[in-house]
């Protein structure tokens, strides 16, 4: 393949190729000077790490990449779409906490370890004997499926190496592995690669998009006025931007990505080090983020581009309302000014934990001051409006509705009104508000919301039937009702909702579907280890079930990714022949459907 470059970008490739290799010679010192910091402050204070699982670890998913709403607080293990593997502790330590869950970490195991520090198995499919019949005990007890324990630190003492459980796909799981964090004594997830857990990785990390944002007076969505700049590879470890002319204080944002050995999944970077002729402008390092600075993961990525592209980009600058302890080093808040008439050199360095690097350079012309443009752009929007393209044809720029930042707002039409709490946008937004029959419409889902919001319907004008059945959803990309936690008082329906987009209340006076395949009614069913049943609801959803066989509860456990609940007949619960068993379940708008089924079994068998 053959790259054609112009006079200036050849000029400044050679230039940067020298900033580059002294600007490396530093950043492995810096790198070894980090790490070793790392370890000196953290690892001999804990215990040494091993592999919670045996063999050759392969990597889904890594520490730190940007997930929906967070930070990844650990590594995806692949079992090789297995279930089952043994799981072992990291360390000496003691099971300090059980959950069991349908969703999120699904059925998961904390152990404390030496000075506090922590590590946690997620997604498991059962855990070892002994715990798991602590469990179960408690589940019977409690007569439920989710519970949450937190034994004694003498009661479930384990050593190294000791087995724990086995893999699985529970809770919010895409598919069966094991979710593995490392905590410090605070509960801060670390990157476990800190801690001795080794992936073999030869791969460099690349880079899939590159934007630049003129910064104004305000910031005020700054996204909105990003632009790209295209990248051509040079070699297998450098990429070069396209000229940017521009002039004022500008930032740069990046999409990027790296494998790792023996896997084609796209997982974060560990370490970006940006810099202006030479000179380090601002570091961003995934070894450690709390639970705190989790929620400003969408103030670091650049929700509006994601919204729409669906590719997530890193800012590579500190906008207002932004303290993640991952952005280190920065200059002018990682922004840089371009002068007129003068040219820059700005790279973008990336690593993965293995040191190995990607090289990003970027020739920088100080031409036409675009700043004033796009301040006017932005004042002109009210401080966040962009485009007047609304969806579903709502275009009237007289529903906009400022959202300031530091105090609360409401808003009302129709039946319908929001309260904006204070802080709950990263910065004061503006915000197209408007109601249609019993759809409100609340701006597209391009601002980040820091907290959420409620939303209020008045009933008032409902049936007694009706307002039973009623529940507050959000419309998806295809029009389809998406069920939210609706709490009802009197007339009124409230729900806290997370994201902006169009609402609607709805009503679901269909009761979940239930069926079983196998046994047939008055069946001999005496050779099978478990019973499956199917429970669906395809409007609001289901809220809880029940079972019972010859009235004794039987603990049932509910997988919503196949809509099954299953019982293992280990538990004996029955001790006679006839068994007949009972469901119930109830759906999110208060219908309720119950499903028998007489069969055969050998007592305890």
């Amino acid at each position: 393949m053959t790259i054609t470059l112009t006079f200036t970008n050849r000029f400044v490739l050679v230039s940067a190729r020298i900033l580059s290799y002294l600007s490396s010679v530093i950043c492995v010192f810096l790198f070894v000077l980090t790490c070793s910091n790392l370890l000196n402050a953290q690892g001999p204070l804990g215990p040494k790490f091993i592999s919670p699982l045996e063999g050759d670890l392969r990597l889904s998913g890594n520490f730190g990449e940007l997930r929906s709403s967070h930070f990844h607080a650990g590594l995806d293990i692949k079992t090789n779409l297995t279930i089952g593997k043994p799981v072992y502790a990291a360390a000496d330590g003691y099971v300090s906490r059980l959950k069991v869950a349908h969703f999120g970490y699904g059925k998961a195991l904390y152990l404390t370890h030496q000075d506090g520090f922590s590590s946690v198995y997620a997604h498991l499919d059962r855990f070892s004997p002994s715990i798991q019949d602590y469990i179960k005990q408690t589940q019977y007890k409690k007569e439920q499926f989710q519970v949450e324990l937190f034994p004694s630190k003498d009661q479930f003492i384990v050593k190294q190496g000791d087995l724990i459980g086995y893999t699985g796909n529970t809770g919010s799981s895409g598919g069966p592995h094991l979710h593995f964090e490392i905590r410090d004594p605070q509960s801060r997830p670390l990157n476990p690669l800190i801690y001795g857990i080794q992936i073999e990785d030869s791969k460099r990390p690349l880079p899939t998009s590159l934007r630049w944002y003129p910064r104004s007076e305000s910031d005020l969505n700054i996204e909105a006025q990003a632009q790209n700049l295209s990248l051509t590879k040079v070699n297998d470890s450098e990429f070069i931007a396209e000229t940017l002319e521009t002039s004022g204080w500008i930032g740069f944002g990046l999409g990027v990505y790296d494998q790792q050995d023996g896997s084609l999944n796209k997982n974060g970077v560990y370490q970006i080090r940006c810099a202006l002729n030479g000179s380090l402008v601002q570091e961003v390092l995934f070894d450690r983020i709390s639970f705190d600075e989790t929620k400003y993961m969408n103030r670091y990525m650049d929700y509006r581009y994601y919204q729409e592209r669906k590719q997530r980009v890193q800012k590579l600058f500190r906008p207002s309302n932004n303290p993640l302890g991952i952005l280190k080093n920065l200059e002018s808040d990682g922004f840089v000014e371009i002068i007129p008439g003068s040219s820059y050199t700005f790279t973008i360095e990336l690593f993965d934990f293995n040191q190995n690097r990607t090289l990003i350079t970027v020739p920088i012309l100080g031409g036409e001051n675009t700043l004033s443009y796009n301040s006017a752009k932005t004042n002109e929007a009210v401080g966040s409006k962009q485009s007047k393209s609304i969806e579903n044809s709502i275009d009237d720029w007289s529903n906009l509705v400022e959202i300031p930042h530091t105090s609360a707002t409401s808003w009302s039409e129709g039946n319908f009104s929001i309260f904006f709490p204070k802080e709950c946008f990263y910065e004061s937004t503006a915000l197209n508000l408007s109601v249609s029959g019993e759809q409100l419409y609340m701006d597209k889902d391009q601002y980040p919301l820091y907290k959420p919001v409620k939303i209020t319907y008045r009933g008032d004008h409902l049936s007694t039937e009706d307002l039973a059945h009623a529940y507050i959803a959000r419309l998806d990309d295809y029009g389809k009702p998406i069920h939210q936690n609706t709490s009802r008082e009197g007339t009124q329906l409230d729900a806290n909702v997370s994201t902006l987009g169009q609402y609607g209340v709805f009503f679901d006076y269909t009761p979940p579907i239930i069926t079983m395949k196998t046994p047939a009614e008055g069946q001999w069913f005496s050779t099978a280890k478990k019973l499956k049943v199917i429970i669906k609801d395809s409007e609001s959803g289901i809220a809880d079930y029940r079972a019972t066989i010859n009235d004794r509860f039987v603990l049932m456990e509910y997988d919503y990714k196949t809509n099954t609940l299953t019982y293992d007949f280990s538990d004996a619960v029955v001790d006679e022949a006839a068994h007949n068993l009972k469901v119930v379940v109830l759906d999110n708008a208060g219908n309720s459907a119950t499903f028998e089924r007489l069969f055969y079994r050998k007592a305890n068998d």
